[in-house]
């Protein structure tokens, strides 16, 4: 495949993120208007919809189910100063309350990932203590260097409909 503009060789630099890194950074916010933020392993789908489960107990399960508007970031935490790059959401977060298609999607997608192996679903279902969660971006962004000087500044572009492509 040939990459053959600037935007594309975000987009592709951004899959590439998306598939080595296997935690999403989520920040929500609770009922006080609180910010939260927390790591949780995930899966994604071909759509760019992402996957996790979590403790229904945990401070960003309560504060989805409350409020679903997150915010998430993937990036490579072990990258240098000045050398990182991330990806970056906005969107719509929900707890998968029944067993039906999307439920099984998210456990495909969650626990194919890596070779993971794949829990029982009564962990997800009922009186089990855990939940399944999936974030719908509304925009995605990748972060752009512009120099400043002696520094950089950290710009984003949006690539929302390029990676859907």
């Amino acid at each position: 495949m040939q990459i053959s503009s600037p935007i594309d060789q975000l987009t592709e630099k951004a899959k590439q993120v998306l598939n080595e890194i296997t935690y999403l950074t989520l920040a929500t916010v609770d009922k006080s208007g609180h910010p939260w933020n927390s790591p949780v392993y995930y899966g994604f789908d071909e759509n760019y919809t992402f996957y996790w489960s979590s403790w229904i107990e945990n401070q960003h399960s309560q504060n989805i189910i409350n409020n679903g508007q997150v915010f998430a970031v993937v990036y490579d935490s072990t990258a240098l100063s000045g050398e990182g790059f991330g990806v970056y959401f906005k969107g719509i977060a929900e707890v998968i309350e029944a067993e039906n298609t999307i439920f099984n999607k998210a456990i495909d997608t969650i626990y194919t990932k890596n070779g993971k192996p794949k829990r029982d679903k009564k962990y997800f279902l009922n009186s089990g203590p855990r939940r399944l969660f999936r974030f719908m971006p509304t925009t995605i962004w990748v972060n752009v260097k512009e120099p400043y000087e002696d520094y950089f500044l950290d710009k984003r572009v949006e690539i929302t409909q390029e990676i859907k492509q």
